[in-house]
């Protein structure tokens, strides 16, 4: 049985170190990038990132703590990680963006 999509509350920003950048929006997209194309640095981190997104896809772990575990391997590796939250964040009251 497959399990569910497992979305975080808010996506998170990759750029890889060859400048490709993509985003991650759940658990799964996460745990098959680190499983799958994830080729380079693999310490601590990223173990960590890999044991608490299988974690969460079992319900054994918190979706939030697989996502900053995630976020944590990047930038081990040398990625900047960045939660879409901040983003909102700096825009202001109502999101609104200044052209001035």
């Amino acid at each position: 049985m497959l399990n569910p999509e497992l979305l975080w509350m808010s996506p998170v920003n990759v750029r890889m170190k060859d400048g490709a950048h993509q985003v991650f929006a759940s658990v799964n997209d996460a745990l098959d990038f680190l499983e799958g194309d994830w080729a380079i640095y693999r310490g601590r981190k990223y173990n960590r990132a890999v044991q608490t997104c299988r974690r969460a896809l079992n319900r054994m772990t918190p979706v939030a703590i697989a996502r900053e575990a995630f976020i944590d391997a990047c930038q081990d590796a040398g990625m900047s990680a960045v939660a879409d939250e901040l983003l909102v964040a700096k825009t202001g009251a109502g999101g609104q963006h200044s052209l001035a």
